[in-house]
């Protein structure tokens, strides 16, 4: 790979005096890469030999460039006829003289077939513009570089001429050159049918911009999202002008309305292309936004801003079981969850599915349920000197005692009064009651009998009640958790 090596210590204290012809006449119109190329190698041969420049070893690394890069530039100097290959192996160039090459362009052509395309360049742009050599010389990198026919580049430099004007910019046609080759143009019937999708885009970027209140031209990234618009997702004009409406909810902007027409895009599975299918579209939307703006109230986050994640979101909760479904789980998550998020919504939703739960009257019944399993936890929490408790574990304990065991609300209110002073009431509850009942004690009267019983206080001389025992315990109520129902008299008793 032809390279230049890296600049020697005294050319870097020295300077370097490039022609002001190059300035004027090459540079401009040249790529930035094939500037830099030149630069350096213009350095490195008036540092040595005026004439001849060596191509050294380390080019990519000393501009930072690919190899590929450096051979592209050093092609397209050698035909602007500013280089000259004078070795293959290694690689050597010669730097000509910038003022004798304009001299000399006219005469004798090495490259025919270049001269041919320069020639009907020229013509297109006849007395109305002077071309710079290396203007020519970049359009006819189009052809070799890019494999497009020399005919459909003639053909792309007319286009930019009918619809930028004669002072386009070649490196702005380069970007349309470059997008042809992608699509693999290769006829000129092929070129007339991408030009005009290309000037009907622009026609319709044109009428967005009105429609917006801007009157002027189109950029081409604002020309590009017209393109992509109609040919990716759909839409027909008609259908994007009806969408130009929701702008006014934010800046009216190509850049705001391809957010609206993406969202329409995603919810319609990109079935919104006409008129009245986008305006339907538009105000099911409505509807949408209003939903989800109860949803946040519901939550206690006021009116924000609803975006196209929000309703995204509100359609996955609303396929569970509808607006009144999603209402009743906003509500719970607002009274009973620290994280008042949409998210948290969600999770309550999925976790209600599961159940089963996808109705408005299947969801009441068993929120009803859970505020009466709440207040029955309330109470015994208050018998046993505690407050809270109401989580969905010691749900499960107390709906185990009520449907699994039969324990009445006698048993469990004695139960409660037992478990005075312990760190955790509920476990402490569930250990006793499990106790009487491999014992077969179902009523408090049997239950007080068992833990007579099980005490070994109940056979010494002055016996005393259990109700005495509780009152005149000393102890760390924490240390009676995990102990058993024999442990905990004896406890009581010391």
């Amino acid at each position: 790979m032809p390279t230049f090596e890296t600049a020697s210590s005294g050319l870097l204290w020295d300077a370097t005096a490039l022609p002001n012809a190059f300035i004027c006449h090459y540079m401009p119109t040249a790529p930035e890469n094939h500037v830099k190329v030149y630069l350096y190698g213009y350095m490195c041969a008036h540092g040595g030999s005026p004439d001849e420049g060596a191509l050294l070893e380390d080019t990519a690394r000393a501009l930072s460039l690919p190899a590929e890069e450096v051979q592209r530039a050093l092609r397209y100097w050698e035909r602007c006829r500013l280089v000259e290959r004078i070795s293959d192996q290694p690689p050597r160039y010669r730097f000509l003289s910038v003022q004798q090459t304009l001299m000399e362009r006219r005469q004798a052509p090495t490259d025919e077939a270049y001269e041919a395309f320069a020639q009907a360049v020229y013509a297109a742009f006849g007395e109305r513009r002077k071309l710079h050599g290396g203007e020519t010389v970049l359009a006819y990198e189009w052809v070799e570089e890019l494999h497009l026919p020399m005919e459909v580049v003639l053909m792309l430099i007319q286009h930019m001429i009918a619809t930028r004007g004669v002072h386009f910019g070649f490196q702005e046609a380069q970007k349309v050159a470059t997008a042809m080759a992608q699509q693999r143009i290769t006829s000129l019937e092929d070129a007339e049918a991408y030009f005009g999708r290309s000037e009907a885009a622009r026609r319709g970027a044109r009428k967005v911009l009105n429609r917006l209140g801007m009157h002027r031209a189109p950029s081409d990234d604002e020309v590009d999202l017209y393109v992509k618009w109609t040919r990716e997702w759909g839409f027909e004009p008609k259908g994007i002008l009806a969408a130009c409406r929701e702008t006014t909810k934010g800046a009216p902007t190509f850049g705001y309305l391809n957010k609206v027409l993406e969202g329409l895009y995603r919810r319609c599975g990109g079935g919104a292309t006409s008129e009245s299918r986008v305006m339907a579209a538009l105000e099911s939307g409505d509807e949408q936004t209003m939903h989800v703006r109860e949803v946040l109230n519901a939550l206690g986050l006021g009116a924000a801003v609803v975006d196209e994640g929000m309703r995204a979101l509100y359609n996955d909760m609303a396929a569970v079981g509808g607006h009144e479904v999603v209402m009743l789980a906003a509500r719970e998550v607002a009274v009973h969850s620290r994280s008042r998020t949409l998210d948290k919504v969600m999770e309550l939703l999925s976790a209600w599915e599961q159940k089963g739960l996808q109705t408005p009257q299947a969801v009441k019944a068993h929120l009803e349920k859970v505020a009466e399993l709440d207040a029955q936890i309330r109470r015994l929490m208050e018998r046993a000197g505690a407050k809270g408790g109401t989580t969905q574990a010691n749900r499960e304990l107390l709906v185990k005692w009520k449907t699994q065991w039969g324990v009445s609300d006698e048993l469990m209110a004695f139960a409660a009064e037992c478990a005075r002073g312990a760190s955790k009431p509920m476990t402490y509850i569930n250990r006793l009651l499990e106790t009487w009942r491999e014992a077969g004690a179902t009523t408090v009267q049997a239950a007080r009998a068992e833990n007579e019983r099980r005490s070994p206080a109940a056979k010494a001389p002055g016996k005393r009640v259990q109700e005495q025992m509780y009152a005149q315990r000393q102890y760390d109520p924490a240390e009676l958790d995990g102990l058993s129902p024999e442990q905990l008299e004896e406890m009581k008793r010391l």
